[in-house]
């Protein structure tokens, strides 16, 4: 069985490609490894940052390797309160909240296909639960919020957290899985909070980025050892 990971950031992919022991470099338009883990043959597609990224590389995925699972991998920013650096967020759904066409009737976030908050698949999300509360790591089943900014600034964050519930921000994950769904591809979402999305989120990010991805790194080996 072939799954596909994606990863934005390069700690993010250099983490997941050291851990899980992908070794064999691809031909392709992006940074792409592959090996096998346990019972799965696993390819690792470094996409850069941004949802035009996101939504280009699952496409791009799904018309090479028709993997049977994907996961996208990566860092946010905390919204929910309850949320510290280094805690793990799996994704229920998430939503593009900077798509504004309420001129036209619609409510914030909502795309011209009439989605808005687009979940993640079940099965996926609930082996990811499971990894993670078996590493005894902190995990919160949430909403992620994505945005082609960098959100880090307290006002807008509290705004985003308010108008569509979202407990972390992060650049791809809400495009990743709207484009995941129309092309037949089950995807889930994890996060591993950096910083809490304010005006020092910067250098949170910075200062977090490679302690988040060794997490998600394992937790997603221990995912496909299952």
């Amino acid at each position: 069985m072939l799954v596909v990971i994606f990863a934005a950031e390069g700690a993010e992919a250099s983490a997941l490609r050291q851990h899980l022991g992908l070794d064999q470099l691809l031909d392709g338009p992006w940074t792409i490894h592959q090996g096998e883990v346990g019972r799965y043959g696993v390819v690792l597609i470094e996409t850069g940052v941004g949802k035009a990224a996101a939504a280009a590389a699952v496409a791009y995925a799904r018309l090479r390797f028709n993997p049977a699972q994907s996961f996208w991998v990566g860092v946010a920013g905390g919204l929910n309160p309850s949320l510290k650096p280094l805690d793990l967020v799996v994704a229920q759904d998430a939503v593009q909240y900077d798509v504004d066409i309420t001129a036209f009737g619609r409510a914030p976030g909502e795309l011209a296909t009439g989605e808005r908050f687009i979940p993640a698949d079940p099965v996926l999300t609930s082996r990811l639960l499971r990894a993670a509360l078996s590493m005894g790591l902190p995990v919160f089943l949430g909403r992620i919020g994505s945005a082609d900014r960098f959100l880090a600034d307290r006002a807008q964050a509290e705004e985003v957290r308010r108008v569509f519930g979202a407990d972390a921000v992060e650049m791809e994950g809400a495009a990743a899985l709207w484009t995941a769904r129309r092309m037949g591809v089950p995807m889930a979402l994890l996060r591993a909070v950096t910083d809490a999305a304010d005006g020092g989120s910067a250098e949170g990010f910075e200062a977090f980025l490679r302690s988040a991805s060794e997490r998600l790194a394992g937790v997603m080996r221990r995912v496909l050892s299952e």
